[in-house]
This record gives structure tokens, sequence and C-alpha cells, in this order.
């Protein structure tokens, strides 16, 4: 695992996007706005936009997904994942870990 560091960025509104071709890395940026959060997403080929419902001593945090970018298709491929959860597993040879 990469280095483990304990520094949070300042901030309500969570770009996210993924590193592209491989997939084996995401990266998000803090924003005090929506606004400002599209406008440096727009920027990045697949990103979704996240919104902080609430935090418990800077450990645990909940996020809703807004409607912005990617969000479309991440919340139909986790509707398929779930509902066919196992057909999934079996077709990629997946196992939960």
């Amino acid at each position: 695992m990469a280095g483990k560091t304990r520094i949070y960025e300042k901030g309500t509104v969570k770009a996210v996007w993924i590193e592209p071709g491989t997939g084996e890395r995401i990266y998000s940026k803090m924003f005090d706005s929506e606004p400002a959060a599209v406008e440096f997403a727009r920027g990045k080929q697949d990103y979704v936009i996240y919104s902080l419902v609430r935090q418990k001593k800077m450990t645990d945090f909940e996020w809703i997904l807004l409607p912005y970018g990617r969000h479309r298709i991440y919340l139909k491929l986790m509707k398929i994942y779930w509902k066919h959860k196992s057909a999934v597993l079996k077709l990629f040879e997946i196992m939960d870990r």
C-alpha cells in the first residue's frame, strides 16, 4: 500500500476523478462551493462530485453524489452490480475481499 498520510483538505465539496487508462488510482480535490468544484472538474475526463453530508471527528465522512460529470454512469453501473452481483462477479471472475 502507498504511504499513509493524514492530511485533510478543507472544504465541503469534493471533485473525484479516475486515472485515465487504468483506473487504478482516484484523485480528489476539495472546494468550498459547488460551482468551483464543477469548474475545476470539467477539465477532467471522468469525474464525479460529492457534497459532504456529515463528518465525525475527521475519521468518518458521509457524502452525497451530485448530478455532475459521470454520475449517471456511476449510478447505473452500481445498480446493475447490486442487482446482478453474483453474475457480475462470476463474469469477471472477481471474488469479494
